[in-house]
């Protein structure tokens, strides 16, 4: 039925094909296209989600959330099986007479941009959620003749931006910024008998302080940094409590091997995937993020500051971009554990101070980073990529300019 509908609609709408090379859980990434898609003007946005690894559940919840979903089983992007896919894919294009096409992480970025200027669709879109850490020589090189079908490449912050200009050689009027935006709605889904009992399981008291961690257990966002700087500060604060939310074997069991071997396992928590994110935000005091490098825009981050948390962020990515440091939280280096002990003992003995970080930083979410803001900035972008390259199947003249603008990058 919902194929029926995107087919009887598809010569009325702008109709867009995402490719994402993982849909298995709702990181950063995959977070950030279900808002998008999700939101959405119906009436005027067509949009099929096209994964080449994913799972079962994360297929339901974008299914159950009206998304049509053509999952492309794809292993690598060369060989006999790749070019079966891509005959697929062709026939889906031009099934759904596809406008866009805008691709995430590495795979998509190289095989769907070269399937989608072999299929005819006029505009192409490169997304661009992280540093490129994992873009390694033999990536760069094959970006070099698929950037030339790219029309135009979104950012998810500045740093971002900057890198890729810097490291692709990508020209700055080919760069545009949207961030990330935060749901205040979600806020409304903490649940009070859920935070009671996580209070309980992690014998959190009234003199407790609670120190959180959310990230994927992944080298580059800097746990070895995190533990290294509670163990410094362990012994300073009396009723400690450290939680870590977030998923990543094998880096998670290590860690968990370690808290039990130095016996630690009463004050430091690894909790794993955890779905319910904002009702451990709920029991801290204050949030660390410690990524090393290849750090975006990071939505875990923007939660914690809607929250009202302070929050010690290392200088990666765009972490300065989202806290304004000494006003709604600290920005500290990177791999530098004594400037992460020295600020959560900062904020530790300054009560005043963590409130005042706490409601500046929601108030810096509200007024900037809001999920609402974010989707004007992308339907009036889709707009523009539209009315460009487009040969008009629709009229867009109609269509007011948004008042919320997205940046053109500009190389500082």
């Amino acid at each position: 039925m919902l194929t029926e509908e995107k087919l009887a609609q598809k010569d009325k709408q702008i109709n867009i094909l995402f490719f994402i090379d993982y849909l298995h859980g709702f990181g950063g990434t995959e977070r950030f296209l279900f808002n998008l898609v999700t939101r959405l003007n119906p009436d005027l946005y067509n949009c099929i989600v096209c994964p080449f690894s994913f799972n079962q559940y994360a297929l339901k919840i974008f299914r159950e959330a009206g998304i049509l979903v053509e999952p492309t089983p794809l292993r690598r992007i060369y060989g006999l099986a790749a070019f079966k896919q891509a005959l697929k894919i062709r026939s889906l294009i031009r099934k759904y007479n596809i406008d866009i096409v805008q691709t995430f992480n590495i795979d998509s970025d190289i095989f769907g941009t070269i399937i989608a200027k072999f299929s005819g669709v006029p505009v192409v879109i490169s997304s661009r959620r992280d540093l490129g850490t994992y873009r390694k020589k033999r990536h760069l090189m094959v970006s070099r003749v698929t950037h030339k079908y790219v029309s135009h490449f979104l950012a998810v912050c500045h740093a971002v931006a900057r890198n890729l200009s810097e490291r692709e050689k990508i020209a700055a009027n080919q760069i545009t910024t949207i961030y990330n935006g935060f749901d205040f709605a979600d806020l409304a889904k903490v649940d009070q008998s859920r935070v009671t009992a996580l209070r309980k399981r992690f014998n959190i008291g009234s003199n407790a302080f609670v120190i959180g961690n959310v990230s994927h257990f992944r080298p580059e966002k800097g746990y070895h940094i995190f533990f290294a700087a509670v163990r410094k500060v362990r012994s300073l604060i009396p009723d400690l409590r450290v939680i870590a939310v977030g998923a990543g074997e094998p880096l998670l069991g290590e860690f968990k091997h370690e808290i039990e071997k130095e016996g630690l396992e009463n004050c430091v928590f690894l909790t794993g995937y955890a779905p319910n994110v904002l009702d451990y935000l709920s029991v801290m005091d204050i949030c660390c993020l410690t990524p090393v490098s290849n750090e975006g825009f990071s939505n875990a981050l923007l939660e914690q500051m809607a929250m009202g948390i302070p929050v010690i962020a290392t200088d990666v990515g765009g972490n300065r971009e989202a806290i304004v440091h000494g006003k709604s939280g600290l920005i500290i280096p990177p791999n530098d554990v004594n400037a992460l002990a020295d600020a959560i003992m900062n904020l530790y003995k300054n009560k005043k101070l963590r409130k005042s970080f706490g409601e500046n930083a929601k108030r810096r979410i509200e007024s900037k980073f809001v999920v609402d803001k974010m989707v004007e900035q992308m339907e009036q972008f889709y707009r523009d990529m539209y009315r460009k390259n487009c040969n008009g199947k629709l009229d867009l003249t109609a269509e007011s300019a948004l008042s919320t603008k997205a940046d053109t990058f500009t190389i500082h």
